[in-house]
């Protein structure tokens, strides 16, 4: 009798053990909590293409906005401990005036962000260089081939008619330049205040007046009715090869070796960076702004 209600015993052991290591029981190694706290949620908004750019390639905001796409950031403090973190989700956005912030409250409506940050590819810029400020000015057409049928145009128009002259997104501008200077990587800051003109049209913040402003203005307002979302506006330079194709592409269009053949040859190539550079620069104003969140 001893006997059975050992054997009894000892198979009640073994089926429970077995249990825990196969659901992962006690004796389970759990992940390791690296700190942070919980995930905030990143959005990415990057133009996507646009008439002009040289075939087979594309806009480097998308590129940059897809290379980031699924990444967790993580801001640590001086001794590397993560204070904050946060999964990125990244959108192409058509460079079309009525796609644009559909496009970025689809975005939204999907993943709802605690964190918003455009991408617009600026051909001269130096540098990665967050832009504080939008004015409430809108200019230009959509980026189609010319001529295409139903295309919008804009000019020197309100984007809302008696909304303020500008609006000032509230990411970690100056935080972000000295971070991204410090690691190396080029950078500055676009426009710190605004401009004290009333005389229409507004003069331009360095966001200009096409979509990359209109996302900024529009970015800084949602900040406004929600003061817990933190948004703004990043403008990159174009990378490398686009600056090289741009070149070659205006010297094919000109009579070989005529005066404005050379002239063309002569001329500085437009400012760039290498894309795996941007991608580096738009992780730290992710980091920045995460580590916003917590000071």
């Amino acid at each position: 009798m001893k006997r059975k209600v050992g054997l009894a015993v000892l198979l009640t052991v073994v089926l429970v053990l077995s249990s825990l290591f196969a659901f992962g029981g006690v004796f389970a190694k759990q992940p390791a909590d690296d700190g942070g706290g919980k995930p905030l949620t990143i959005l990415v908004a990057g133009y996507g293409w646009y008439y002009g750019i040289p075939p087979g390639c594309i806009n480097n905001s998308e590129a940059v906005a897809m290379a980031l796409d699924g990444e967790m950031v993580k801001a640590r403090d001086f001794s590397g401990t993560v204070i904050a973190k946060g999964k990125v989700y990244g959108i192409a956005v058509p460079v079309i005036w009525d796609d644009v912030m559909t496009t970025v409250d689809d975005g939204i409506a999907e993943f709802d962000p605690d964190i918003i940050i455009g991408l617009g590819t600026s051909g001269g810029a130096k540098g990665i260089r967050p832009e504080p400020f939008g004015s409430n000015v809108m200019r230009g057409c959509d980026a189609l081939a010319p001529g295409t049928p139903g295309m919008v145009c804009f000019d020197k128009e309100p984007i809302v008619v008696a909304g303020e002259d500008y609006m000032r997104g509230n990411l970690p501008y100056t935080a972000m330049v000295m971070a991204m200077l410090e690691a190396g990587n080029s950078s500055a800051a676009g426009h710190q205040t605004g401009y004290s003109d009333d005389d229409p049209p507004l003069p331009m913040a360095t966001p200009g007046w096409y979509m990359c402003n209109y996302m900024t203005y529009h970015l800084a307002m949602m900040t406004e009715a929600d003061p817990e979302l933190m948004a703004g506006f990043i403008h990159i330079p174009q990378r490398s090869p686009y600056a090289a194709l741009f070149r070659y592409n205006a010297l094919q269009d000109l009579e070989p070796y005529s005066p404005e053949w050379y002239e063309e040859l002569e001329k500085e190539l437009s400012p760039s960076l290498e894309l795996q550079r941007i991608i580096d620069g738009i992780r730290i104003v992710i980091e920045e702004s995460l580590r916003a969140t917590v000071q």
